[in-house]
């Protein structure tokens, strides 16, 4: 089994501490897309934007400002996991 992580939906930056992802709306529907923004409303600052045909670009600025880029990549995961619990749930 190959132990490279596959980050293809996601980009890190890690000098100006954001995290973006990149979701395909043919996959995941616009509601279930922003139920899992509204996961880090308390914790991050977002950005939502994009072809609803095509591609959602979710911009994730956490309010804590010191993190790692495990930590930022931590972000990415825990909103692709939350797209699926919202899409599995609703």
């Amino acid at each position: 089994m190959d132990d490279k992580i596959d980050t293809q939906n996601i980009y890190i930056d890690p000098e100006k501490k954001f995290v973006t992802i990149r979701v395909n709306p043919r996959i995941y529907k616009i509601h279930t897309i922003m139920n899992a923004a509204d996961e880090f409303i308390e914790t991050a600052e977002l950005v939502i934007d994009g072809d609803p045909e095509k591609e959602i670009i979710v911009k994730m600025i956490p309010k804590k400002k010191d993190l790692t880029e495990e930590e930022l990549l931590e972000y990415a995961y825990k909103f692709n996991t939350y797209l699926i619990s919202h899409s599995a749930t609703r």
